[in-house]
């Protein structure tokens, strides 16, 4: 959460205790989720489904499903202390995701306040992907520049 106090995203973010284990899975409205990838060094994670993702996603997003997501986090950048804000159409399998993060050791989560439908509301950029033969590994696997 220091990271969103040096840029001053302050504003917009709720926090949700996890057992025993402070604060580390934080809600950003679309508004702080964009400047929190703006500052670089985020992986922005999809847990939507490949047709979902194909019919538009946010730039730069790792499509893992969430059905996957167990199976597949070896997919992820190594280091657990890189933010991670992962998302959805409206934000309750991406909550799954983020407590499924945590307790695997993420350090820092974010989730998408509304999913993809409140990015989409307030304007935000979207991206259609082309189809391809692997739709279940579509997406970059790196953090966002």
């Amino acid at each position: 959460m220091q990271r969103l106090w040096k840029t001053g995203l302050g504003l917009g973010v709720v926090a949700v205790c996890c057992a025993g284990r402070g604060v580390a899975i934080h809600r950003l409205n679309p508004q702080d989720a964009e400047r929190l990838l703006a500052e670089g060094g985020v992986v922005l994670l999809d847990v939507r489904t490949p047709k979902e993702y194909q019919n538009g996603h946010i730039p730069n997003a790792q499509l893992i499903p969430l059905r996957e997501l167990e199976d597949r986090l070896k997919e992820l950048p190594k280091d657990r202390t890189l933010p991670v804000l992962v998302y959805c159409s409206n934000g309750d399998r991406s909550a799954k995701a983020a407590r499924l993060l945590y307790d695997t050791g993420r350090k820092d989560v974010y989730t998408l306040i509304g999913g993809l439908r409140a990015w989409v509301a307030a304007q935000k950029p979207l991206q259609v992907a082309s189809p391809t033969p692997d739709a279940n590994h579509q997406g970059d696997n790196h953090a966002v520049p």
